[in-house]
């Protein structure tokens, strides 16, 4: 069918708006088969022509049309343009691994779809997971390096422990700073154990009554197999220290990583009847532990029941926050709180066993526990921003971001470790106490003569003082005996200029007065030198400077008067 104009019959085409001879709007009219019979334009007179142009630019269908075309235009456009950029945005998110905006350069080289959904896709949440520290090493705080042990757990009670993950540096923030490194311990360290065995004589005894196995057995076998399950790939290197009345000037086995070694001599540990130095045995481990390098701690086997002159829990919690290594007790027979206290305290844990456990199911799982714990932890090192000298407090917290987990801890406060002479210094003036006690108990100067400086007004009297005074009073019937510390700490450590130490050093214990039990508060100070031929520091002079009696917590206590001492102790004495 053809279109012709309605006014003057001129064929036209469907896409013409108007007659290219009269100018006639053509929009609505009829298409014709025949043409109607119409005037020849050169009839019409030239000012009706002229009319009907003006009229028609007059018209409001032009615009109306115009501006309906362009909206159409306008809105197709709209729609595109969201349906591409909504399937970049999905791509471009997808390949990320996660659902965060896309760079320009991502959106430019993703492919558009239009038969993507409007709708972006919802974020997969990422699961909780908690962070137990096991370890902090603050020995290169100077250098601006702290190194975190740490282990993942998917619960708060640290129970249901997470498997390694594929982790890196730059999924962690600690106090909201980039760390300097992250890496699994069983690819880079070896694992120090101090084991410290309980060979007294309430080691003896079974562990319950009706039962013929003594404890001493329980520790014995329960040493032998914790280094017996664990694997042979492991790096570990192991410290054997047993002990009883008193702790060993040196170690049974000092750190090894042979294991045949180590299980034969835990095979010939017996009780030798003696009593429980365990707090002293303690002390001692964990200052054998420092000296080794990466991730350490002290496991101790024993009934608890410290029964001798020396450390204090308090000292020795005191000691293991101070040098960053965690304390596990594994004990025998009754339950005892101080075990799980000194655990708890020092990040470590409690377990214990009797001879009702099934002791291999039991061992297996501290070892899972303990030993497999510090060799899967994962070794964080960040730069410290707190300038804090040595023995003052530094706190940070820590940040995980992973793809599948997310943690983040409380502020954790730790003490930086002090320098290795100040150590060394804290250690000697320890030695120096246990074998002093050893010399009063026994009457044998020689137990303490080493650690005291040959020559030294300080020797002299210390001498007189155990080999005469002590002596004839026990020939009297009246023998001094050390009396147990209820608790002891050093409260200061400074270097002297001619290369000495200082240390005030704080105890507190029972004594009786008048055939009353009271409690005596002692601030000593102790100056140390070190020996020019054997390197060992030596106690060359001591001095009391407050000294205060207290029959009890009420009591605000009294003047010592029995050693010239014009001071009362000027803290609080009495322990948390």
């Amino acid at each position: 069918m053809s279109m012709f104009c309605g006014k003057c019959g001129t064929q036209a085409s469907s896409s013409d708006l108007f007659c290219k001879k009269c100018g006639y709007a053509l929009e609505g009219e009829s298409e014709f088969k025949e043409p109607a019979k119409l005037p020849q334009l050169d009839a019409v007179p030239a000012n009706e022509i002229q009319r009907v142009r003006k009229q028609n630019t007059k018209s409001w269908k032009m615009p109306f049309l115009v501006i309906v075309a362009v909206l159409l235009l306008a809105v197709s456009a709209f729609a595109w343009l969201r349906n591409g950029s909504d399937a970049v945005q999905g791509k471009a998110d997808t390949a990320r691994g996660n659902f965060a905006n896309p760079s320009p350069s991502e959106a430019a080289a993703a492919p558009v779809s239009t038969d993507v959904p409007d709708a972006s896709p919802s974020p997969v949440p990422a699961e909780p997971a908690y962070i137990k520290v096991n370890q902090v090493d603050s020995s290169r705080y100077g250098d601006g390096k702290v190194d975190v042990y740490f282990s993942l757990f998917a619960d708060q009670e640290y129970q249901k422990e997470i498997e390694q993950m594929s982790l890196s540096k730059e999924m962690f923030k600690v106090n909201g700073q980039a760390v300097q490194g992250l890496s699994l311990v069983e690819d880079s360290d070896t694992v120090s154990v101090n084991l410290v065995i309980d060979k007294s004589g309430s080691m003896q005894d079974p562990p319950t009554t009706g039962v013929s196995t003594s404890k001493m057995d329980l520790v014995r076998l329960a040493a032998i197999e914790f280094i017996d399950n664990i694997p042979a790939e492991a790096k570990g290197q192991f410290e054997i220290l047993s002990f009883s009345s008193y702790v060993p000037s040196v170690a049974d086995i000092p750190f090894t990583s042979n294991r045949n070694a180590v299980s034969l001599k835990l095979s010939g540990v017996a009780s030798d009847g003696g009593q429980t130095a365990l707090y002293d045995s303690l002390t001692k481990a964990l200052y054998d532990t420092n000296e080794q390098q990466g991730p350490k701690y002290v496991i101790a086997f024993t009934d608890g029941k410290d029964s001798n002159y020396g450390s204090s829990v308090q000292s020795v919690i005191d000691l293991s926050k101070q040098l960053g290594i965690p304390i596990y007790m594994i004990g025998f027979g009754e339950e005892d709180d101080n075990l799980s206290y000194i655990a708890q305290q020092t990040g470590g844990e409690h377990f214990f066993l009797s001879v009702d456990d099934d002791l291999q199911t039991e061992l297996s799982r501290i070892y899972d526990t303990v030993f497999q714990r510090y060799v899967k932890q994962y070794k964080l090192t960040y730069l410290p921003s707190q300038k804090v000298t040595p023995g003052q407090e530094f706190s940070f917290v820590m940040d995980m971001n992973a793809p599948l987990r997310q943690a983040r801890t409380a502020s954790l406060t730790y003490k930086r470790r002090l320098d290795s002479n100040s150590i060394d210094v804290e250690n000697a003036l320890f030695n120096y106490q246990v074998h002093y006690a050893q010399s009063v108990n026994l009457l044998d100067f020689s137990s303490v003569q080493g650690d005291v400086q040959e020559g030294s007004q300080f020797y002299n009297n210390l001498k007189k003082r155990i080999e005469v005074d002590y002596v004839n009073a026990n020939a009297k019937g009246t023998p001094k005996v050390i009396d147990p510390l209820v608790n002891y700490r050093v409260d200061s450590i400074s270097p002297l200029q001619d290369g000495a130490y200082k240390i005030r050093f704080f105890k507190f214990f029972p004594v009786l007065l008048n055939n009353k039990q009271v409690y005596e508060a002692d601030l000593n100070t102790y100056t140390l030198v070190r020996n020019g031929i054997s390197g060992n520091w030596q106690v060359s002079d001591f001095g009391r400077d407050e000294c205060s009696i207290y029959r009890d917590r009420s009591d605000p206590g009294s003047l010592c008067t029995d050693n010239g001492v014009k001071k009362l102790y000027s803290g609080n004495p009495w322990p948390n």
